[in-house]
């Protein structure tokens, strides 16, 4: 019953006046007068007794206007109070709409963030391939030098031996071959100089195909380098343009939270609330702009009241996503 009465306050009001009428309106008023009878015994002693008469019952006349005005009004109140009513429960709706596609669109970033992770890690593994190709290539060259030192190294030494053996031999021999002996040095001096020759010649062949490789690898490594680079630079714009969408619906969020309807507003209301605010988050001052039809005089009042009642606005997530002037599209 309490409760009751807590939550129909207007119309236990009205219902209690209207029993208290109805009670004046039949109350009886009462008024006494004398009246003296005689009454004959017998003999000749009268006795006098004194009895009250009742005046007739007397009403009032029932005003049924101001009934009905009342009953009118308290049904206007009861209709004004379920339409609020129906207003807010389609407003929470709508909250929780809104709520739902905002998580929705988070799930959607983290799983674009997880990508890119993925993609940064198969991008690292790919320049730690190419870092051990180019040193394998490297460690191949050293072994090709000395592979070719080593041949280098042997021909001298059977070259050696061949000159130790030829000198025994033509120490044996007499003077008459002298003449022989130097043709055949001659010769000789000339084989080992064209092996000498092909030999350094073969050795700036390996080193110049040794230079061109590092060379190779070192401008693949640097176009990885920048294409890494362009990469990281491509997702940090993404990762600001979502910080930002969330940084601007933080915002729109906290003004509708405190958004309070008038009686007399559309549902269809729409208008752009141009914002400028402090780094601290404290509103300067709010413009009203591009309204529609449905956009009454009550709704723009109370666009900007629920701006103003939001103080201080949230901070962006970093600093570089601040803006002193900001533009929201609001609707009730």
């Amino acid at each position: 019953m309490i409760g009751f009465i807590l939550k129909h306050p207007i119309a236990v009001g009205v219902s209690v006046l209207l029993h208290v009428i109805l009670a004046l309106l039949i109350t009886i008023e009462w008024s006494e007068s004398s009246e003296v009878i005689k009454v004959a015994s017998q003999g000749d002693n009268t006795e006098v007794i004194d009895v009250h008469r009742i005046e007739p019952l007397k009403t009032f006349a029932v005003d049924a206007s101001l009934v009905q005005q009342q009953l009118e009004k308290v049904r206007t109140q009861e209709a004004a109070k379920k339409q609020e009513s129906q207003q807010l429960v389609a407003k929470t709706q709508q909250e929780r709409e809104r709520l739902k596609e905002l998580q929705e669109r988070q799930k959607i970033e983290q799983e674009k963030a997880e990508k890119a992770r993925n993609l940064a890690d198969q991008q690292r593994k790919k320049t730690e391939l190419e870092r051990q190709k180019t040193e394998e290539a490297k460690r191949l060259a050293k072994l090709e030098k000395s592979k070719a030192d080593a041949e280098k190294a042997k021909a001298e030494e059977a070259k050696k031996a061949a000159e130790l053996a030829e000198k025994e031999r033509l120490k044996s021999i007499e003077k008459s071959k002298q003449a022989e002996k130097t043709r055949l040095l001659e010769e000789k001096k000339k084989l080992a100089l064209e092996k000498e020759n092909a030999a350094k010649a073969k050795e700036n062949e390996a080193l110049k195909k040794a230079q061109e490789k590092a060379k190779a690898a070192a401008t693949l490594q640097r176009q990885l380098d920048e294409e890494v680079s362009a990469q990281r630079k491509a997702q940090k714009r993404k990762q600001l343009v979502s910080l930002k969408e969330s940084y601007v619906s933080a915002i729109s969020a906290k003004i509708r939270d405190n958004w309070r309807t008038p009686a007399r507003v559309s549902l269809k209301a729409e208008c752009d609330l141009q914002i400028i605010q402090t780094p601290a988050g404290n509103v300067t001052s709010v413009k009203i702009l591009n309204c529609n039809e449905f956009a009454n005089k009550q709704f723009k009042v109370a666009a900007e009241k629920a701006v103003y009642r939001s103080e201080p606005l949230p901070k962006p997530p970093v600093k570089e996503l601040f803006e002193r002037e900001i533009t929201l599209n609001f609707k009730p």
